[in-house]
């Protein structure tokens, strides 16, 4: 591994290379996970006695300055929010700080396996008194943050985001989504297929939107049933698929995974109660067929919405169609019938099906591989005069004169791109830039790797050209061809105009000298 007294240099695109030391004090060590918030890094505090640390990047690819403020901002006001918290469940915020575009994050690092890993390593649904016992320390958290002035909500409960050290206990991890909550406020859609309360789709949440998502975690632990792989908010109850497990921990599930907000209860505490004790299971409304309540009641489009989602019941006469056709369909009695649906989408939208359709593990897995062909479809490109390091030294262009872009000698193109596997999966994709002139000789080229993650709709690359003497090139219509490996993504022209002012100028200069 290398080491470096000082900061070593990095590009402003791809994973931060085991070696490289930040702030002349934090040498990286290997990369720990990435999400659509980020990477995530082991590193060493070679200031303090080489203690790990975890540390937190995120990369600035904000094309407009006002968005680039905003987050830098929102970035300042997070880490100052999260180094406030003191709870043995909540890593240890130690420092922040910026470099070339990137905001870092350096925090405790919690050794373990978190709890998906742990159900892989067992290979079977975590024994009652181990989740009893998680669930109590993730009541106590919760009612720590919920309990802030004002309360702070989690918004991602899941297993991958719940540590499990081998003293048993519980960190709750990756605090890059949670938001200080304001009751009169909307926001975005933040949080995970499967886990994510209805309500949070609509971009509304409160603390029982965290208790629904702690009922989610602890159904899919308890029986090893994962809710990402199923239609959303269809939880069995959980004593029809573990029959053994104690009414109180199974009825607050239950409970707790209510469609509608008023059904759960109404505080973490309240949760804790009837899990430990009963109280309260009486007086909970739970559906009798399902954890959530029924199919009827799911939206037709469910996606990452930046927008209030509207959920719409079906007719009653509607819900009748939906029915006989499930029932044909499961029956296999009118295979033709099924085929069709399974295969058309507009009637699956029609019929109110098509999250259903969608939610099946094996419909899953084909839009997950048809959507991994294909991942990024070209939205737009746009070319600036730009230094080595890709500040612009001017407006985004469409034409340029041979003399500017003589004098820069680099141009930044930012290409930004629908991003179909959003909901599905996240991956890191490279994309490189290749310029022809008009001849179409390739005179240029530069490349960007970035971690797109599963709730971003765009995806935006950029990075910087190093263009050749353009004053000995053709003036007229140069490309610029994006690509993905070999795939040609797309390809954008744009116009190189020749400088007579310039070069009049210097013909005269050269006269005069010479007269």
């Amino acid at each position: 591994m290398a080491t470096s007294p000082k900061d070593s240099p990095q590009p402003n695109t791809g994973p931060l290379e085991p070696g490289t030391v930040l702030q002349s004090r934090y040498q990286v060590r290997r990369l720990l996970g990435g999400g659509g918030m980020g990477m995530v890094y082991l590193a060493n505090d070679q200031r303090l006695a080489n203690r790990p640390c975890a540390i937190k990047e995120m990369v600035d690819h904000f094309i407009d300055q006002a968005q680039r403020i905003e987050a830098n901002d929102y970035f300042a006001r997070e880490a100052d929010t999260l180094a406030q918290l003191k709870h043995q469940a909540i890593p240890a915020i130690t420092d922040r700080f910026e470099l070339a575009n990137r905001h870092y994050l350096v925090m405790e690092y919690v050794e373990g396996r978190n709890l998906e890993e742990e159900l892989a390593a067992r290979g079977e649904p975590l024994p009652e008194g181990l989740v009893i016992d998680i669930a109590r320390q993730l009541c106590d958290v919760l009612a720590y943050l919920h309990g802030l002035i004002p309360p702070i909500i989690y918004r991602d409960m899941k297993p991958s985001n719940v540590m499990l050290n081998s003293s048993g206990r519980v960190v709750l991890v990756d605090f890059g989504i949670a938001r200080l909550f304001k009751a009169a406020r909307k926001g975005t859609m933040i949080g995970t297929l499967g886990f994510a309360p209805p309500e949070q789709y609509q971009g509304m949440v409160d603390p029982r939107s965290d208790i629904y998502s702690l009922g989610a975690t602890l159904h899919y632990v308890l029986t090893g049933r994962d809710p990402e792989k199923f239609p959303p908010f269809s939880f069995p109850p959980v004593r029809d698929l573990r029959p053994g497990v104690s009414g109180n921990l199974a009825g607050a599930i239950d409970a707790a995974l209510s469609y509608e907000m008023d059904g759960r209860p109404g505080r973490i505490q309240e949760f804790r109660d009837m899990m430990l004790y009963g109280r309260g299971l009486d007086s909970a409304r739970v559906s009798p067929t399902s954890g959530t309540g029924g199919l009827s009641q799911y939206q037709e489009q469910l996606e990452f919405a930046d927008e209030p989602v509207t959920y719409r019941e079906p007719r009653s006469g509607m819900r009748r169609t939906i029915g006989l056709v499930i029932f044909l369909v499961l029956l296999g009695g009118a295979a033709f019938g099924g085929t069709y649906l399974y295969s058309n989408p507009e009637l699956q939208l029609r019929l109110g099906l098509k999250p259903l359709f969608d939610g099946l593990p094996w419909k899953h897995e084909e839009l997950l591989a048809k959507a991994r062909e294909n991942p990024l479809e070209f939205s737009s490109l746009t070319l600036a005069l730009s230094t080595r390091e890709g500040n612009a030294l001017a407006p985004p262009q469409a034409q340029f004169n041979d003399t500017d872009l003589t004098n820069a000698r680099y141009l930044k193109w930012t290409a930004t791109f629908k991003n179909l596997l959003a909901g599905l999966d996240g991956r890191d994709d490279k994309i490189e830039a290749r310029f022809y002139d008009p001849n179409g000789l390739q005179i240029a080229s530069s490349n960007t790797d970035l971690y797109v993650g599963p709730a971003q709709k765009t995806a935006d690359f950029s990075g910087v050209a190093l263009m050749p003497t353009m004053t000995d090139k053709p003036p007229g219509t140069y490309k610029v061809a994006l690509y993905s490996g070999d795939n040609m993504l797309s390809q954008e022209s744009f116009i190189v105009n020749q400088d007579l002012s310039a070069k009049n100028a210097a013909a005269a200069s050269a006269a005069a000298a010479a007269a």
